[in-house]
């Protein structure tokens, strides 16, 4: 699991459609979900023949 979280933090670019702030309302659960999902928007960091 932090393998594939750092592979994805370390070769794409994050970014946030629009420019509202991040909604952090909770939703109802034991794990306290977020109300509503986060949405980005991935681009990659690197020439696409390194990826292969």
């Amino acid at each position: 699991m932090h393998l594939t979280l750092a592979t994805l933090l370390h070769g794409f670019d994050f970014v946030r459609p629009g420019s509202k702030p991040v909604d952090m309302t909770e939703g109802i659960g034991l794990t306290v979900p977020r109300a509503t999902p986060l949405d980005v928007l991935l681009s990659p960091r690197l020439p696409p023949h390194l990826y292969g």
